[in-house]
């Protein structure tokens, strides 16, 4: 199911598609708006170019509990540069390609979709696609902090290739999902043996029971089924509310998930500039090596947060797709205002000791521990299309054994801007 393609590729069906529309803006009226990016479009048809690029400094001080040293970190880097086209052919068939570098690595695919709607209604989609998790729905664009923490790690999954079934109405929706990995994992190919690539079930059912102008409540569950297949097994690994990494492992379970079964609830409330709001998942893991290795564990991850705008915003709501949407900024730069801030406070919670204390035999060191952190979060943006942000996280790991417990003390910086 999963495959790669290249990028170049990619570019080249967005110069085909323009060039096709403006074919075709010759023989019908086509409107022209601006939306960050010149967006072209009449009663049927629709395309724009889109992308984003986002740029970050991290400063990390680690305090390492034991022998094995402490250390810092201080990295500029390029967390996201992306290009890409999206687009309606009628009111039928629509699609979306977005793709770049991440992280400094090499390029890779983000958003890979075709989408039918036989109705307003329903969604049947066919790409890269997330499924499920509210934060993790939310792009990056506009999440309320820099990255989604441990729950982002390996509380939900992110993009994979995917057939999905959507139903919308004014203010719920029904997910179901059928999965394979990403679109740019290589296939499993074991000459002369099996070769499945994994397998995953996702379905999420979310409600807004309020939605006014001023308050707006979203509640939803979900529920994940994922299988190994031939692939390497799952490992539940997370950073400290970061992308960065040094190569060093601040807690994990290492590689025991043969199978597993996570299910998922999602709150948020949002009071004219005040909201809040939290993730939590209970995972359970059928071990690799069965009995003979131990019992079955769970694992537990989530987040809490709280954020506010003194400048008078309110985070932007769709109560029919269950999602975070681009903030309005009241007074934008361009305007000649002072553009939009705002406050937030961040609590992360994973705990993978399980996965330690179901071991027949127990090694004396492990990093199947807990991690818990505080992030302090500042978003300024002098429009809805430019963000500047800084995040400071005090994280602690505390796991089994000598030289396995860290202290993080994490400072990071972005500027941002997408169209």
């Amino acid at each position: 199911m999963s495959s790669k393609t290249s990028l170049v590729a990619g570019s080249a069906l967005g110069v085909v598609l323009a060039l096709g529309l403006g074919v075709a803006a010759q023989a019908q009226d086509m409107s022209y708006r601006w939306a960050g990016a010149p967006q072209f479009s009449n009663d049927d048809v629709m395309f724009k170019f889109r992308g984003r690029i986002l740029v970050d400094y991290v400063n990390q001080d680690v305090t390492r509990d034991g022998p094995g040293g402490d250390f810092k970190t201080s990295n500029w880097r390029g967390r996201q540069v992306f290009l890409g086209v999206e687009g309606k052919l009628n009111n039928y068939f629509a699609y979306k390609a977005e793709g770049g570098w991440v992280n400094g690595g090499a390029a890779s695919w983000d958003d890979v979709v075709i989408e039918y709607k036989p109705n307003e209604q329903v969604s049947l989609l066919f790409g890269n696609i997330k499924a499920a998790g509210l934060e993790n729905l939310t792009s990056t664009r506009f999440i309320t902090f820099m990255d989604r923490g441990p729950y982002g790690d390996f509380g939900i999954d992110t993009y994979l290739l995917s057939a999905v079934a959507k139903y919308q109405g004014f203010n719920y929706s029904a997910t179901f999902a059928v999965q394979g990995n990403s679109i740019n994992t290589a296939d499993v190919a074991n000459a002369g043996a099996d070769s499945k690539e994994r397998f995953g079930l996702t379905a999420r059912g979310h409600f807004a029971p309020i939605n006014t102008d001023t308050d707006k409540l979203h509640v939803a569950l979900s529920y994940r089924y994922r299988n190994r297949g031939d692939e390497s097994a799952f490992a539940y690994t997370g950073r400290t509310t970061t992308a960065y990494t040094n190569g060093t492992t601040f807690y994990t379970t290492g590689a025991i998930g043969n199978r597993d079964k996570t299910l998922a609830a999602e709150a948020m409330y949002i009071h004219g500039p005040f909201s809040v709001q939290g993730e939590y998942s209970n995972i359970d893991v059928t071990r690799v090596g069965g009995a003979a290795i131990g019992k079955d564990p769970k694992v537990k991850v989530g987040y809490a947060f709280v954020s506010f705008w003194p400048t008078g915003e309110m985070r932007n709501y769709d109560p029919a797709a269950g999602e975070i949407k681009r903030p309005k900024i009241l007074n934008p730069v361009t305007a000649g205002g002072f553009g939009g801030v705002e406050l937030a406070l961040r609590y992360d919670y994973a705990d993978l000791g399980d996965a330690y204390d179901t071991l027949n035999v127990k090694p004396a060191a492990s990093q199947a521990g807990k991690y818990t952190g505080w992030t302090l979060g500042l978003n300024y943006y002098p429009t809805s299309y430019v963000r500047f942000q800084a995040n400071y996280t005090d994280g602690k790991s505390d796991n089994i054994g000598l030289n396995q417990d860290y202290d993080i003390k994490q400072f990071q910086l972005r500027a941002q801007l997408d169209f």
